[in-house]
Parts: C-alpha cells; structure tokens; sequence
C-alpha cells in the first residue's frame, strides 16, 4: 500500500533510487487497475488520497521523484462515464467509438483482440484490449479537454509525471492500422497537445 512505501523510502534512498514509478493507483474493478473508474482519486486497496499527498512530500524530501501510471486510452466498462455512454442522447455517448453501419465487427484490434464488443443497450463499441477496457474518442474535443486536466491535477498533487499507458493505441485501433502513417501522425498531434497542456503546470514533468 502507500503508507508501505512511504515506510521504504529511506532504504530506497540508501540504495541511490532517485524516482520511483507507481503502476495504477487509481479506483478500479480488477487486480491489475488498468480499468479505471474514478481518474481523480485513489483505490482505497492502497490507502487515502491523504496517504498519497504524505507519500509525495516524504520522496520529494528525500530528492525522490515520483511518477505514476495514467492510463486514458480506455476507462473501466464500469466507469460512470460509459454508463452515461449507453444513452445516446447523454453527451458521453460520444465520449466513446461506437461501430457504424459499414463496421466491421469481425475486425481484430491492434493487440490482436476482438476489436468490437456488445453494450448492455445493444450498440457495440471499440475496445482494443478487452470487453472490460472500451476506447475513448480522442476525435472528441471534450476528452482532449478532461484528459490534459486530469494530468494537471496530478501535477498539481505533487507528481513528476507519467508514464503513459498504451499511448500509441489512442488511434492505433485495429490490426489493419500498424505502420500507418497516418494513424502516427494522429498519435503524435494529441500528445503534443497533451503535453503543452501539462507543460502548463509543470514544464519539468
């Protein structure tokens, strides 16, 4: 948990660690936490938002960096978001990728997966790694705008920064897609726009 590592940073300084790197710690349904349902709090397995803010102060004191896994290609099928998404009328509808009438719903994810999977209303929807995980639409300007201020309210906890999870998968969606240019270039226009965002409130990050 994280009071457990707090109470490890002195050996790790001992050691000559100068970072350390947090796999997800936010709320989720399963034991890896790849799923996330809440993105601004912290899975009550590992402790309080509290132990989190004292864990940060005490690395920082012990010239630690801390850096953390942010995972928004995909949330949690259970995150209240893709709960809202299954209304079509709910602006979170749109939050999500939804297959069309010429979708091939046969079609192979990039990690080699079914890319396609049933809602609970019937529609199917884009999950490149499981049922579990569905994709966010990075073509919506509204989950541009929530994702960069979800890294800012990280750095502004105190993190040094992320590591980014599945970050060429933002647009790298299907098996058909690897080594297309133009996929990369969409990849590397949202996290260019991603980080001036985060350069917003910590350059260093």
């Amino acid at each position: 948990d994280l009071n457990g590592v707090t109470a490890k940073l002195d050996y790790l300084q001992s050691l000559g660690v100068s970072g350390i790197w947090l796999m997800p710690i936010n709320p989720s349904p399963s034991y890896h936490g790849y799923d996330i349902t809440d993105y601004e709090a912290i899975n009550p397995q590992y402790g309080s938002m509290a132990d989190f803010e004292h864990l940060l102060v005490a690395a920082h004191q012990r010239g630690i960096k801390v850096i953390m896994d942010l995972v928004i290609n995909h949330t949690s099928s259970e995150h209240p978001w893709f709960k809202a998404a299954q209304n079509p009328s709910d602006p979170h509808h749109d939050w999500y990728s939804w297959a069309g009438p010429d979708t091939d719903l046969h079609a192979l994810s990039a990690t080699g997966s079914p890319a396609w999977h049933t809602a609970p209303n019937g529609q199917h929807y884009l999950g490149v790694f499981t049922a579990d995980m569905p994709d966010l639409n990075y073509d919506n300007p509204a989950v541009r705008r929530e994702m960069i201020a979800i890294g800012q309210f990280w750095l502004r906890k105190g993190v040094d920064g992320f590591r980014l999870d599945a970050a060429q998968h933002i647009y790298l969606n299907l098996d058909s897609q690897w080594n297309d240019a133009a996929v990369l270039r969409q990849n590397l226009r949202w996290w260019s726009q991603f980080m001036h965002g985060i350069d917003t409130v910590n350059p260093r990050a």
